[in-house]
C-alpha cells in the first residue's frame, strides 16, 4: 500500500539538498507543449475516528489528470540529505516537471520542487502535493492545522468511459520511482481515508458546521494549463449528541468539470 506523509504549514519551503537552499517559487510559463491539469476531487467518505484520545477527521481523496498532457515528473542529480519544513530526510533529490509534445518529446523543462523517500515506505513521493484544513468559512484561516502532504503519483483509475477513450489515453506510470513518476492525462491517483495520515486532528473541536478545504499544489511546482482549479471543498456537519462524534455533508464545490464530484473509474 501506497501512503503520504504530511509536512509541516509554510508558505515558501526553504529546501537544502547538497548543501545548497532552493527556493521554491512559482513556474515560468510555457507555451510549448501539452499541458497537464490536475483537479481535485471533493473530499468523501468523511468519518471521525478516535484514537489514543484524540479525534481524527478522516476522508479520501483524488488527484485528476484532466489536461491534455501527462505530468511527467523526473528526479534527478545528487541525491542528499534535505530539510522540509524543519523536517528531515536522509535522501532527497531535486524534482523536475518535464513538459512533453504530441509525440511524448520532451520540449520543455522546470524545477517541480523535491522528490524524498522514505525507507518505512520503501518509495518515493513528491513534495506538497496538496494541502489539508479544516476551516470555519471555506477561505478563513486553519482550525485544525493544515498539512502539506507528499504523495507518490501512480496512474490508479481511468477518468473515461469507454475502452477507445483508454486506448488514446494509456496508463503510463507505474511506480513510485525517484527517478520518474507522474499522472497521464485522463488518469486519477486516489488515496482512500483509512491511508495513514489522511487525517487531520479535530480533538475536542465544537459541535457546528465546518470545511474541509484541499488544495492541490500548494506551492505552484507545476506548470499547467489552468492554474485556478486546484481548489475543492466540502462543508459538514459536527454533532455531539452521543458518546462518538457524528459527520452529516451538507455542501460542496460545484461538479464542473463533473469528474470533481466523482467518476467511478477503473484501472
Amino acid at each position: 500500500m501506497r501512503k503520504v506523509l504530511g509536512l509541516g504549514v509554510a508558505g515558501l519551503v526553504a529546501i537544502v539538498v547538497a548543501g545548497v537552499s532552493v527556493s521554491l517559487a512559482a513556474p515560468p510559463s510555457s507555451s510549448k507543449g501539452l499541458l497537464p491539469d490536475v483537479i481535485e476531487e471533493v473530499p468523501s467518505h468523511l468519518t471521525v475516528q478516535n484514537n489514543q484520545q484524540g479525534e481524527w477527521l478522516r476522508f479520501t481523496t483524488v488527484h485528476i489528470n484532466v489536461g491534455a498532457g501527462n505530468l511527467q515528473i523526473r528526479g534527478g542529480g545528487q541525491v542528499a540529505p534535505c530539510d522540509i519544513d524543519g523536517i528531515h530526510y536522509d535522501q532527497c533529490t531535486v524534482a523536475t516537471q518535464e513538459i512533453l509534445d504530441a509525440s511524448g518529446a520532451i520540449v520543455a523543462t522546470q524545477p517541480a520542487g523535491v522528490a524524498l523517500f522514505h525507507p518505512e515506505h520503501n518509495h518515493w513521493h513528491q513534495s506538497a502535493v496538496a494541502e489539508f484544513a479544516v476551516r470555519a468559512t471555506i477561505d478563513g484561516p486553519p482550525i485544525s492545522a493544515g498539512v502539506k502532504i507528499t504523495f507518490c503519483f501512480v496512474d490508479v483509475e481511468f477518468t473515461g468511459a469507454t475502452g477507445s477513450a483508454k486506448k488514446a489515453q494509456p496508463r503510463t506510470y507505474f511506480e513510485c520511482n525517484g527517478d520518474l513518476q507522474g499522472l497521464a492525462s485522463g488518469w486519477a491517483d486516489s488515496y482512500h481515508q483509512s491511508t495513514p495520515l489522511q487525517e487531520l486532528d479535530v480533538t475536542g473541536l465544537e459541535a457546528g458546521d465546518y470545511y474541509l478545504t484541499h488544495l492541490a499544489d500548494p506551492d505552484d511546482h507545476w506548470l499547467e494549463s489552468n492554474e485556478a482549479n486546484n481548489f475543492t471543498w466540502v462543508k459538514f456537519r459536527l454533532s455531539r449528541k452521543g458518546a462518538n462524534p457524528e459527520i452529516t455533508v451538507l455542501d460542496h464545490s460545484d461538479c464542473v468539470p463533473k469528474v470533481i464530484c466523482g467518476f467511478g473509474g477503473n484501472p
